[in-house]
């Protein structure tokens, strides 16, 4: 696998508050897997990401943050694999109040995220995937609401 830099975009709709949120993220995965078995391998994949948040019930929001992703892969025919991945991660919001009666307390949250998805083409350039994503603050500071996003994405590798 390339340990070249590629983007990608995501497409998330949230739990509460009729939120919605468009990302753009770079991406670039370790070169060797950490782990190689005989169908399957674990690698390490790197993101950072900056999103802008559609809030109808308060002021838009700005995301930006990091997230380490452990992927499991599973290599089918040509350059195509399957796999699922999961993460723990660092975001910064511009501010936190996304409904008059939702607050996220903190700017600085962490992010949990478990996905899966199919990558496909020359050298598996193409990537369509699928991510449950959670935000909060870790009880930094209470209360601790959080947040939920079902996430799309589309990634390209150059």
């Amino acid at each position: 696998m390339s340990s070249g830099l590629d983007w990608h975009l995501s497409y998330g709709v949230s739990n509460k508050a009729g939120v919605k949120k468009l990302g753009l993220v770079a991406g670039w995965q370790r070169g060797a897997p950490l782990w190689q078995g005989e169908r399957w391998r674990l690698a390490l994949r790197h993101e950072l990401e900056l999103a802008f948040w559609h809030v109808p019930q308060a002021k838009n929001m700005i995301e930006a943050g990091y997230s380490p992703f452990l992927r499991l892969e599973r290599p089918l025919s040509g350059s195509s694999q399957f796999f699922a991945e999961a993460s723990i991660g660092v975001r910064l919001l511009s501010h936190t109040r996304i409904s008059p009666d939702h607050t996220l307390s903190t700017a600085f949250q962490f992010t949990d995220q478990l996905g899966m998805g199919y990558q496909w083409g020359p050298q598996g350039r193409s990537t369509l995937g699928l991510r449950f994503q959670h935000i909060s603050n870790a009880r930094i500071k209470r209360p601790n609401p959080g947040i939920n996003f079902t996430q799309i994405y589309y990634r390209h590798r150059f």
